[in-house]
Formats: C-alpha cells, sequence, structure tokens
C-alpha cells in the first residue's frame, strides 16, 4: 500500500480484486459468481469510472445479506427464436445474470449471425462496458443497456421519470476495443453516491433538489439533467422500452429505488446484443479498416487544451493499463467502509 497523495491511498489492482471475491464468497456467493462481480468492479475501477467499482460492494452485500439479490440464483434460458432469448436471473446479482447472458447471446451469435438478450428479475449489474469488452473479445460487436430507478428529468419536465440508463456499445479492434458506454444523464448517479461518501459538494449543475432548483448537496438530489435536452431524454425512453417493457419488468417510477427501499427487489431489466462480424466480413478485415478509421481519426488537430482526439473507450484502456502498474486509489471514505466490511468477514483490506 502506497500513498497517492495525502487523503488517497493507492490499493493493487490483485489484492483488491482478491479482497472483493473474498467479501462475496463469505456472505454466501458462488466462488465463481464472487469472481465476476470482483473483475466488473475492479475493472471499473481500472478503467477510471470509480463510481462504479468498489464503492458499490457494500450495497451489495446489504442486500445480499436481506435476501432482495440473492447469493444462489436460479437463472434460467428460454430461447424464442434462431436469434433471440430470454433470460430470468432469478433475483441474482445483476453481474452473474448478464454474464450468463452473455454466454447465450454469442452462442447464438455464432449459430446464427446474432444473438439478442432480454433480461428480467436481475439487479444492478455494475459498468456495461465490462461486459462489452467480454464480447468484444470474443470478435463479437456488442451492445448493453439497462433501466435503472428514476433519476432523470425528462426534458420539459420538473420531476425525475426515467433512470439514468446506460448503453453500451463495442467494437473489436487489433488493440484498445472501440467501446461508448454512457449514461442518458450528464453524469452517472454514481459520481454523486461517490460524493455522498466523501462528503464533498457537487457543482451546481448536475441536477435539481425536491422543489426543482440546482443544489451542491449530494444528499439533496432529486433529479438529474439529460445529456443534449430532448436527445438524452428520447434516448432513454428507448432504453427504458428495451430493457422494461419488452421484458416484462418495472419502468421508471415503478422501479424501486436502488438505495432507498432496501426491502424490495430490484426487478431490474436489461438487453444484450451480439452481432457475429465475420457474418459480414473477415474479421481480421473488420479490425483492419477499423484501425485505419482510428489512425485518421488520430491525424485530426487537437482543439486548444486537448493533446489529442481519443476514440471511445480508448482514455480508459490507457488509464487500465496505467492503474495495472501504478495501482488503483482508494478515497479515505470509502477505504474506511471496505475495512470496515473486511473487518465484519474476517478478510482484511489490502494493505
Amino acid at each position: 500500500m502506497t500513498t497517492a497523495h495525502a487523503s488517497t491511498r493507492t490499493v493493487p489492482y490483485e489484492q483488491l480484486c482478491s479482497f472483493v471475491q473474498r467479501v462475496l464468497t463469505a456472505v454466501g456467493v458462488p466462488t465463481d459468481d464472487a469472481a465476476v462481480v470482483a473483475d466488473c468492479l475492479t475493472m471499473a475501477n481500472l478503467s477510471g469510472v470509480d463510481s462504479h467499482g468498489v464503492v458499490r460492494l457494500a450495497h451489495y452485500v446489504r442486500r445480499l445479506n436481506n435476501g432482495t439479490i440473492k447469493a444462489r440464483p436460479e437463472i434460467t434460458f428460454e430461447r424464442c427464436a434462431p436469434s433471440l432469448g430470454i433470460v430470468d436471473g432469478g433475483d441474482g446479482l445483476g453481474h452473474v445474470v448478464t454474464w450468463r447472458a452473455c454466454d447465450e447471446a454469442m452462442r447464438l451469435a455464432e449459430e446464427s449471425g446474432s444473438g439478442a438478450i432480454a433480461i428480467r428479475n436481475s439487479s444492478h449489474f455494475g459498468m456495461a462496458a465490462f461486459y462489452i469488452n467480454r464480447l468484444v473479445s470474443n470478435g463479437y460487436i456488442g451492445m448493453a443497456m439497462t433501466d435503472t430507478d428514476p433519476f432523470l428529468i425528462p426534458f420539459g419536465g420538473r420531476t425525475a421519470f426515467f433512470g439514468t440508463n446506460p448503453i453500451a456499445i463495442g467494437f473489436p479492434t487489433d488493440g484498445i476495443p472501440v467501446i461508448l458506454d454512457m449514461a442518458t444523464t450528464s453524469i452517472p448517479y454514481g459520481r454523486i453516491e461517490l460524493a455522498k461518501r466523501e462528503g464533498r459538494e457537487i457543482p451546481p449543475d448536475w441536477g435539481l433538489d425536491a422543489a426543482g432548483n440546482p443544489t451542491t448537496d449530494p444528499n439533496a438530489i432529486a433529479g438529474l439533467h439529460p445529456i443534449a435536452g430532448p436527445k438524452g431524454s428520447g434516448l432513454a425512453m428507448i432504453i427504458g422500452i428495451f430493457s422494461s417493457v419488452l421484458t416484462g419488468m418495472p419502468w421508471g417510477p415503478h422501479i424501486n429505488r436502488m438505495y432507498g427501499e432496501m426491502g424490495a427487489r430490484r426487478e431490474l431489466g436489461h438487453f444484450i446484443l451480439a452481432l457475429d462480424v465475420k457474418r459480414l466480413m473477415p474479421l481480421a478485415t473488420f479490425k483492419r479498416r477499423l484501425g485505419e478509421m482510428i489512425a485518421e481519426l488520430h491525424q485530426v488537430p487537437p482543439a486548444e487544451g486537448f493533446s489529442r482526439v481519443y476514440y471511445p473507450g480508448e482514455v480508459e484502456g490507457e488509464r487500465r493499463a496505467q492503474r495495472r502498474a501504478e495501482g488503483i486509489p482508494i478515497d479515505p471514505g470509502l477505504y474506511g467502509e471496505l475495512s470496515e466490511l473486511g473487518q465484519r468477514y474476517g478478510v482484511p483490506f489490502p494493505g
């Protein structure tokens, strides 16, 4: 353990991943499933998406302990058509449920060229890019999306209706994959939770309080702004249709609060799509052509204040390499929470 600056500690990636896995197995999650969740959370931290990393662990443990998330769910798959299926997550950890859905999506895509999986009875699945990274690593184009509890204030409205509803789309390359992973709000809600943990104020343009006024208090946030006004608001609705209407799950205001309604099942829906590039052209040809596009993009002169033009997922890929070498920074509030969690389950926090 080293000190990155006066208030932040740096933990080696492998040790942090092992810690998460051991805590989850201590509360009854099977070893292989715990490894999936640990990989998802620590990949988020490696990528610099700390709002979706180990900051979520204590919450998952609380829900596993109260039974609203099942440690050993019965996950089922029903094939509805050559390229279409439904995964029922049995109220399991969303990471494990969606990992299984990726298995099925790739299997269908290998057989028929594409695999679309509607997912129901799941829970929070972490960083969407985690699943896309798996799909593109296996040579598929991938898409993942999910509905969340209401925090997005629809364009023209005063109160929240849609979730932050993230979507991720990715393509295989010979280097860092192209992966666009974004919430449909101006910021993901996880950054609000991170600010709460650290007792930090937030910028006043992030969202509104219950009275519809801008606020710098993360505890007072009642709604977040959509990206690009009506475009982000509309995209959030489309994601809700795929993830909730199509899967038979609650949408928008009918989804219980992740942190506010701890006694209720999550009942979340997701949607996964895998496309087999080889059905359209040789994978090597696709990667070469995409590489040529990326090379041309890198030749665009940077604007003032920028060092270069990046493609989606490139910054995160570079940060993963950096943090694998240097360790993952953990702020003091989160460090204390994880240390306490480890003590409770006999798993010492690294350091």
